[in-house]
């Protein structure tokens, strides 16, 4: 192990791995952490005792440390390092990388304006990339267009409580949602390719019980985080008189949510819930703006 560290150039591990036992006092002349926004704060104190210079590689405007304990949550521990030091010193420390090399420009736009400035610009690559221009894949309105809201609003898609469980799920949105699916499939996009993410434990599992294709995935945003597709799906679930959103309300894991799509982004919620949260609204707006909002009403099955 000495030998393998003396003639090692780059040294990776993980935060917490830094073993005294296995580094001895190595000191390092620069060290980086990715996914340092998801990190707690204590998590880098360990790689900050060996380092000269330290790199916080990271997006704070996405998920933040997953911290389970609502003490510690309360004691600041899901404020990451990097989120700390880029409030307290803004632009004198941080350097935004501007061009994404995975969306579609209209599908980045919401999120370049409301996170990051507006300074974010799509790279010539991906600009204008659309499903229709995948080999095999027809030439239509779902494939031409990059984005498309489904509005339920109205039509009695009510969220419900999860049997025996703490979750919530909305199974009309689901039968849509597959709906969505079958239709993307039908023009031969391939099953990897497609993605469907719900905000609700529950909601996946009943997604993954409707929608049971070789290749295609369904997952929270959580377990997206990071990922990517060719078509993402998102089905939003809440639907309620009271216009509560729960952790929707959590605008960054929407962030993460809304930025994993590359050609085709699909999402389908209330508008009469969602938009009591001004977040929503806007981005119900912008939907709106680019011709790319419909409603239930308008499906070839509506209710």
């Amino acid at each position: 192990m000495e030998r393998i560290q003396d003639a090692a150039t780059v040294l990776c591990a993980t935060t917490t791995g830094l073993d005294s036992e296995i580094l001895g006092q190595r000191r390092f002349d620069l060290t980086v952490i990715d996914e340092a926004a998801q990190s707690t704060e204590p998590g880098c104190w360990i790689p900050l005792t060996r380092c000269d210079r330290l790199i916080l590689a990271g997006d704070h405007c996405q998920l933040p440390p997953t911290v389970l304990s609502s003490e510690a949550a309360a004691a600041d521990f899901g404020l990451s390092l990097q989120e700390r030091l880029v409030a307290r010193y803004g632009t004198a420390v941080t350097r935004r990388l501007k061009v994404q090399y995975r969306m579609h420009e209209a599908i980045m736009a919401f999120s370049a304006l409301e996170f990051y400035a507006g300074e974010l610009k799509a790279d010539s690559s991906v600009r204008e990339h659309r499903l229709c221009d995948l080999p095999g894949v027809e030439v239509n309105a779902m494939t031409e267009q990059p984005l498309h809201f489904l509005d339920t609003a109205g039509a009695g898609f009510e969220e419900q409580p999860e049997p025996d469980g703490e979750s919530l799920l909305n199974p009309d949105e689901a039968r849509l949602v597959c709906r969505q699916v079958t239709q993307l499939l039908h023009a031969g996009i391939k099953p990897a390719d497609v993605a469907v993410i719900a905000p609700y434990s529950a909601q996946v599992r009943l997604l993954r019980e409707q929608l049971q294709v070789a290749g295609l995935e369904i997952d929270s945003v959580d377990g997206f985080q990071g990922r990517e597709k060719e078509a993402v799906l998102i089905s939003l679930v809440r639907s309620n008189s009271e216009g509560k959103i729960g952790f929707l309300a959590d605008i960054r894991r929407m962030n993460v949510a809304l930025t994993r799509a590359r050609r085709k982004l699909i999402i389908v919620g209330d508008s009469a819930t969602l938009s009591n949260e001004p977040f929503y609204e806007r981005l119900i707006r912008y939907f709106e703006s680019v011709e790319a909002y419909h409603t239930v009403w308008e499906e070839p099955e509506a209710p």
